[in-house]
């Protein structure tokens, strides 16, 4: 499996962008399973799972791993293409339109609903609070190296400290957008 999969297509992303499909991904990029395993493991039915695991194999987000030959049916087992998935900067470009920028927004609200819910449901007594907050801010350029390196080297690490099988695992979220302002757009 690849570290790092980069979303070229708008439809693959609009994909990613539903909050099922995108807990779909994640399941199966945590292992390879069976769409029985993840509906079990979500308190989903395979039969609502089973169109949607359909599109992500369709789309060559998922890809079967196995196939067995169960009681008159085949069962197959998915993997993810890759651990992570990122969009092409391009997807978002002046050119690409509406449906770029309809493309963010549908990935943004899916983030806010989450976000809110968050908020609204905080534990005033728990250590581990969610963190909003949005910055403004001028850095040099070798700063801005630093800091995007900095920003990589954290993502992969909450990549590799994913641990699904603990016992004790909670599921986080996160939203990160890292970018250049341009002052003559404003």
């Amino acid at each position: 499996m690849k570290e790092v999969h980069t979303i070229k297509d708008l439809e693959h992303m609009r994909l990613l962008t539903d909050p099922l499909k995108l807990q779909l991904i994640q399941a199966f990029a945590e292992k390879p399973r069976t769409t029985k395993e993840v509906a079990a493991e979500l308190g989903e039915s395979v039969t609502k799972l089973y169109r949607h695991v359909d599109a992500l194999h369709e789309a060559g987000l998922l890809v079967v791993v196995e196939e067995k030959q169960k009681r008159g049916t085949i069962e197959r087992t998915f993997r993810a293409v890759a651990e992570r998935f990122e969009a092409d900067h391009s997807l978002f470009a002046d050119d690409a339109g509406e449906e770029g920028a309809g493309a963010i927004r549908d990935m943004l609200r899916g983030a806010e609903a989450e976000i809110l819910d968050v908020i609204a449901n905080a534990d005033d007594d728990s250590d581990r609070k969610a963190i909003v907050m949005r910055l403004r801010g001028k850095v040099s350029p070798e700063r801005i190296d630093e800091l995007q390196q900095s920003l990589n080297e954290w993502i992969e690490s909450m990549q590799e400290a994913m641990d699904s099988e603990a016992e004790d695992a909670q599921e986080y979220g996160g939203l990160i957008a890292f970018y250049p302002i341009d002052e003559s757009r404003r």
